[in-house]
């Protein structure tokens, strides 16, 4: 079975490897593999890029920093699973269960996304993606309407999404909003602290009368 996850890193804090995958409760965790113990540590990702250890006694410290930070900004795909076969008794890296029902990394829409904003280093330009965004947010008169309405400014950033969604991959009927959620959630999982930040910094300030 594969896995929907980040390619593998190599931590130098530790003798260990290291991936963030799509948990099936939504959100993202953090996994590490030790090639020294063949012990195994997993991490539940927060909101604001927290990390809390999801069994008692995980080492965590700097090698579970060092594994969030070296995977930030990496998009997921179907995987399969990695081993680190320094030792014998080696634990097997589990597949995750089953992701939920709008899972997007391998829709046709997540995959635009990545190959519009995925930059030389293999990470997303969350700085490219979010001018492009702001550029379009700027002159779009559907989105100048909805300002002008005081909508919400997730239901903004939603609408914004579902329109560049059909830019990038040539579709002119937008995605259903759940998805669009769905899309929306699963590119702020590769790097909670920075997806959208600017745009919705943006949109705050459109609202709020200011260019």
């Amino acid at each position: 079975m594969n896995i929907i996850r980040t390619p593998v890193v190599e931590l130098t804090k530790a003798r260990a490897l290291a991936y963030k995958y799509k948990m099936s409760s939504g959100g993202a965790g953090i996994k590490i593999l030790y090639s020294d113990t063949g012990k195994t540590e997993t991490y539940t990702v927060g909101k604001r890029g927290e990390l809390t250890a999801d069994r008692a006694g995980a080492g965590g410290g700097d090698a579970a920093e060092e594994a969030c930070e070296l995977t930030r900004g990496l998009p997921y795909s179907a995987r399969g699973k990695v081993r680190a076969v320094a030792v014998e008794q080696a634990e097997e890296d589990e597949a995750v269960p089953e992701t939920p029902g709008y899972d997007m990394v391998e829709s046709p829409e997540y995959k635009a996304w990545v190959a519009a904003y995925v930059g030389p280093d293999g990470r997303m330009s969350y700085a490219k993606m979010n001018k492009d965004l702001i550029q379009f947010a700027s002159r779009n008169k559907t989105v100048s309407q909805m300002v002008a309405e005081k909508e919400p400014r997730e239901s903004i950033l939603l609408r914004i999404v579902q329109i560049q969604t059909s830019n990038l991959t040539g579709n002119k009927e937008y995605m259903a909003s759940e998805a669009a959620g769905a899309l929306i959630g699963t590119l702020e999982e590769l790097d909670v602290r920075s997806a959208f930040k600017e745009l919705k910094l943006h949109i705050t300030r459109m609202l709020g009368g200011k260019k």
